[in-house]
């Protein structure tokens, strides 16, 4: 997966620290105890429920995320923090496979691909890759390989 460390340090830094949160409160006496360990189990189930929400979704949509410019096809990275999108000729792909949350773009026989991770389900990737590469470039990719 080629993802930059900003990416990382925020996807596993924030639960990272609740957890750690946690832990300490593990350890505190009194009544401020029971308050702070229900208030990090929160604040972490909430991050996570905001993940998978579907307000999370409409901040990305699909149509932005994965577009056709041309013979063109753009895979937009959900995080880019300044990172430019995959632009491959539709011609170009050997193999998609998606499933829930993901999409793996392979490039060539060897296994050269990228993967992306976006808010939605594997039926929505697959029908937004269907309306992007058309029915014969679909049916001319493998897919799930």
């Amino acid at each position: 997966m080629q993802r930059k460390f900003i990416d990382k340090a925020l996807f596993f830094g924030f639960p990272a620290f609740l957890w750690g949160l946690f832990f300490l409160n593990l350890n505190v006496v009194g009544d401020l105890k029971l308050a702070a360990t229900i208030g990090s189990v929160g604040l972490c189930i909430g991050y996570v429920s905001y993940l998978i929400s579907m307000g999370f979704g409409k901040k990305y949509a699909i149509e932005s995320l994965i577009e056709k410019d041309g013979e063109l096809v753009m895979f937009h990275y959900l995080h880019s923090y300044g990172r430019q999108p995959l632009k491959v000729n539709a011609n170009a792909i050997y193999a998609l496979n998606f499933s829930h949350r993901y999409l793996g773009v392979i490039l060539d026989k060897n296994g050269k691909g990228f993967d992306f991770h976006y808010p939605y389900k594997e039926a929505v990737i697959k029908a937004r890759l269907q309306e992007v590469l058309g029915e014969d470039g679909f049916k001319n990719v493998k897919v799930n390989v």
